[in-house]
């Protein structure tokens, strides 16, 4: 069984254990394709994003814009982590070393970007629910508070993971209760969408509140990990698993969301979404869409 290594005061500082850990040829190599996919994918889905505007009735086309400014903010992000990545190692002595030529990597990055992409998330749900102006803005609000909370106080305990596990728990625990609190608020987002959704589309909020649950429910299985020992797999895994969260919470979630302000738009008889939803022939496209 692999333990950490005795954490001196100057390692302690160094804040993320990418810093602490060599890694093998294999999972250095992991490491540069997970980041480099993940801000791959980003990038991508700008454009997706902002095409798939332009098929939406005018109400809905924020939602997918607001998409494609997540897409372009994460891509940025996690350029910078991969970046970070490769001039952070050097190979020496058959190994990956960190902290080449005292270059340090950190996460922290990700954190400065959720604060500017998960407001955007979350304002996107009651848009996307069509639920009234002050509803809206009552109800992003409210989301925005905990998220906002849940980030910095997640930022601030995650430098404990380089020898002071009781800082990253503490932190950790108090991150939670915001999330616990975020969650909650989603859900009520979720309820005033269930009882304002056509009832052909009821069963998107219902299966989205699921989705959000398991979709951020990685990012504490990521934050705790570095407990389970000081080794390269953890490294690597904890990247994947960060990656895997920020494209199903990020990329996937706007799809979702798109598709189904796609089809709000075609029950509400706007006709280029009916044609992207390929009903034909053209008297009986809005019809079909509606459902009648």
């Amino acid at each position: 069984m692999t333990t950490e290594p005795a954490i001196s005061g100057a390692q302690a500082v160094l804040g993320n254990i990418e810093n602490l850990v060599p890694l093998t040829s294999g999972q250095y190599t992991m490491g540069s394709l997970i980041l480099m996919v993940s801000y791959g994918a980003h990038f991508a889905f700008i454009l997706y994003f902002i095409m798939s505007s332009f098929q939406l009735a005018p109400r809905y086309r924020i939602v997918p814009i607001m998409s494609a400014i997540v897409m372009a903010s994460a891509g940025l992000s996690l350029m910078r982590e991969f970046n970070l990545w490769e001039a952070s190692y050097a190979f020496t002595g058959g190994m990956y070393q960190p902290m080449a030529e005292g270059e340090t990597f950190s996460n922290a990055f990700r954190y400065g970007n959720w604060t500017i992409t998960v407001p955007i998330l979350l304002t996107q749900l009651p848009i996307a629910f069509a639920l009234s102006r002050p509803e809206l803005h009552k109800r992003a609000l409210r989301m925005i508070i905990p998220g906002v909370l849940m980030i910095w106080t997640g930022l601030y305990g995650q430098f404990g993971e380089t020898g002071d596990f009781t800082r990253l728990n503490i932190w950790g625990v108090i991150s939670t209760v915001f999330f616990v609190w975020l969650i909650i608020e989603v859900r009520g987002v979720i309820t005033s969408a269930i009882a304002n959704s056509p009832p052909q589309l009821a069963v998107w909020p219902k299966n989205l509140w699921y989705y959000f649950l398991a979709t951020w429910g990685i990012y504490p299985i990521a934050y705790a990990l570095p407990q389970l020992g000081f080794t390269g797999d953890i490294v690597v895994v904890r990247q994947l698993l960060f990656s895997i969260a920020d494209i199903s919470t990020k990329l996937l979630y706007g799809v979702i969301l798109s598709r189904y302000v796609l089809r709000r738009s075609a029950l509400e008889g706007y006709v280029p979404a009916a044609e992207a939803l390929e009903t034909s022939p053209l008297g009986s496209k809005v019809a079909s869409a509606r459902g009648d």
